[in-house]
């Protein structure tokens, strides 16, 4: 749970957007990265492009993050990157809607996300500035930025997060209902709750013809590759509880459960033989033949055991919610 003496809304006011942007910019310039020195003004541009002309469904912001990810390389004998700085400069511009920099092409959520997920990590540079991760985890949570907040975490809890972060946005839960959802003690119980939650909430009567996930639902579809259709050693599936490394079963889990949680009641038979229909196509299940055992036999756990409440361990240990701000 989250507590703070803070006011950070009140905090932010008093400081300028363009104060801010200079903080960032200059961050980057003084760890020679390639994205202080202007070199980002186009590369989300090229990628779109080449994106249009490509047949998938599982388009996310974490594929921007992954193309910025290189710009972010601080040079060697830089001293690295102020992540306290950087952290708290951005997250006030994302709260007032404002550019990291002029002419840019990257969002300032994305250069946000993709900040956190550098930040702590071992990059191999002398880090000269200490980083003070609980301070900012507790900034971008009272800030109710629950996407840098996941980056920030990450592991099985930033997933979660993350999931959590697409439940509110599409139903406008509170961060306490979308935990709930998540790990629900069953998945039927799971089902009646989203029930009642779709009673409440407006939907559109008018049917398509054919099935197309919506982009919170390709989010989830790109999750669901990367952490367990791609299993390719059997140690991924003993990742320990407090690892930075997600259990291929514990991630599909929770993005199964979100998939639900986003499927309005009339779409729920066309959504799930469309799902089917992908899976097998990752799988290479069309002959009833797959190549990728390991990612089989994931999906398969996943699957049988989606009830074992005990496989979904959302807590900090004190039986509270990760985010009860």
């Amino acid at each position: 749970e989250v507590h703070s003496s803070v006011d950070f809304n009140n905090v932010q006011y008093d400081l300028p957007s363009e104060w801010l942007k200079e903080i960032v910019t200059g961050a980057f310039c003084n760890a020679g990265c390639d994205i202080g020195l202007g070199f980002d003004s186009s590369v989300l541009r090229k990628s779109e492009a080449f994106e249009s002309t490509r047949d998938e469904y599982n388009s996310c912001y974490r594929q921007d993050m992954l193309r910025i990810e290189n710009l972010l390389n601080p040079q060697k004998n830089s001293g690295g990157l102020d992540y306290d700085l950087l952290i708290a400069a951005l997250l006030i511009l994302v709260q007032r809607d404002e550019k990291w920099r002029d002419g840019t092409s990257i969002p300032t959520q994305i250069l946000l996300n993709a900040v956190c997920d550098k930040a702590g990590r071992k990059t191999g540079i002398d880090q000269k500035f200490i980083f003070d991760g609980a301070t900012m985890m507790r900034l971008c949570a009272l800030s109710e930025n629950y996407q840098a907040t996941a980056f920030l975490i990450g592991g099985k809890n930033g997933i979660i997060l993350e999931c959590a972060d697409i439940i509110i946005s599409n139903l406008g839960l509170s961060m306490n209902e979308a935990e709930l959802l998540l790990f629900a003690g069953s998945v039927n119980e799971m089902k009646d709750f989203v029930t009642r939650i779709y009673r409440k909430v407006q939907i559109e009567k008018k049917q398509f013809a054919e099935f197309f996930p919506s982009e919170s639902q390709q989010h989830l579809l790109w999750l669901l590759e990367q952490y367990s259709m791609n299993v390719r050693k059997y140690g991924e599936f003993n990742a320990a509880s407090n690892s930075m490394r997600v259990n291929p079963v514990f991630a599909g889990r929770v993005c199964f459960r979100a998939w639900i949680c986003l499927t309005k009641p009339s779409n729920k038979e066309s959504s799930a033989k469309w799902l089917e229909k992908w899976l097998r196509n990752k799988l290479g299940l069309n002959n009833g033949v797959s190549s990728k055992r390991l990612a089989c036999a994931a999906l398969v756990r996943i699957l049988l055991w989606a009830d074992e409440a005990s496989g979904l361990e959302l807590t900090d240990g004190d039986e509270e919610p990760l985010l009860a701000v």
